[in-house]
């Protein structure tokens, strides 16, 4: 008997090293995720997942963070799903402090050292990619509509305001993406917020649409029915590499970046598969499909740079009050809906 009970000790003690994804209930066989993410991401990393842990991932994809953040909200009092992925970290610190989100540190991001920046302290968030916003040119339009002109390509934020960019710039909206509140948010800390409402409202102008995903805006710049945008500068090298896109990527001085995030939903089915997924996330193997499939920049530093990409640290980002983009969400989209009114 006594042999018995060190046997189930010392398998009680090497459990208790393991990370979540090996150790999740049986009996709760299946994850639900909201997404953020395009589908051939969200399917590679999830179809992994599943082959390693036997958990099945019924995913909904909506790619505006900002949708999903409002459909967490409705739900809360009774949640359905297990997992909110994708978008930045600033749709999810508010859901945290609304008591909306389940607290877990990952002892994986632990093990594999990924700067606390990316990690949320309370445990409410863990970040597990990064992205920088750019601007995207259509050169072929651009070849055939500007270049004759002598038109200068635009090297900074200032140059989209602009005239002769009128009708041909397009962003996602930062009411319902991360993208565009990020940027919004970028340009009051670049410009003060007067100036940085005046400079919007030019932009404005120029815009022939700001579309509610980001993904719509890549959209309108690889079909050139816009020649400039401000987008995520991995969509731009994702359109160009895998679907070759005519498309060329600028990331000016004074950009924003997003660190992209994965949160638990609290109250959700499966809180022990929800676990499971987040140490999985913090693995090398999702990291990498995201840099290959969907160019955006890795959290470990164990994984390549994304083809095509500068490396994040050779970037020029504006000085970005978190805290603050955070605290006055909601105002400043309030007032984007009532200047701008698109």
């Amino acid at each position: 008997m006594r042999r018995v009970w060190v046997a189930l000790t010392a398998v009680a003690l090497l459990v208790g090293l393991l990370p979540s994804f090996w150790l999740v209930n049986a009996q709760q066989p299946r994850i639900i995720v909201y997404s953020a993410l395009p589908d051939l991401e969200t399917s590679l990393v999830n179809r992994e997942f599943t082959r390693r842990t036997g958990i099945q991932v019924e995913a909904l994809s909506v790619a505006a963070a900002g949708t999903l953040q409002a459909r967490i909200r409705a739900e809360k009092d009774r949640p359905r799903a297990d997992i909110f992925v994708g978008g930045s970290r600033d749709f999810h610190i508010p859901l945290g402090r609304e008591g909306l989100l389940l607290p877990y540190r990952s002892a994986v991001a632990a093990e594999a050292k990924i700067s606390p920046d990316y990690l949320d302290p309370a445990g409410y968030w863990h970040g597990w990619y990064l992205g920088a916003l750019s601007i995207i040119i259509n050169t072929d339009r651009w070849d055939s509509e500007m270049a004759p002109r002598r038109v200068a390509k635009p090297a900074n934020w200032d140059d989209l305001a602009r005239s002769e960019f009128r009708g041909v710039f397009a962003m996602p909206s930062p009411v319902t993406t991360g993208g565009g509140y990020i940027f919004v948010a970028a340009q009051v800390f670049r410009l003060g917020e007067d100036r940085a409402w005046t400079y919007l409202k030019s932009l404005n102008t120029n815009a022939v649409q700001f579309t509610p995903t980001a993904p719509g805006t890549i959209t309108l710049l690889e079909r050139g029915e816009a020649m400039v945008g401000m987008m995520w500068a991995h969509e731009g090298i994702g359109a160009r590499i895998l679907r070759g896109a005519p498309l060329e990527v600028i990331v000016p001085p004074d950009t924003g970046f997003e660190v992209g995030a994965v949160s638990i939903i609290k109250g959700g089915p499966n809180p022990a598969g929800a676990r499971a997924y987040i140490d999985f996330l913090m693995t090398r193997v999702p990291q990498d499909i995201n840099a290959r499939y969907g160019f955006r920049y890795p959290v470990r530093a164990d994984v390549e740079v994304p083809r095509g990409a500068t490396p994040f640290s050779q970037l020029k980002f504006v000085k970005y009050d978190l805290e603050w983009a955070i605290q006055n969400q909601a105002r400043l989209r309030e007032r984007w809906t009532r200047e701008v009114g698109r």
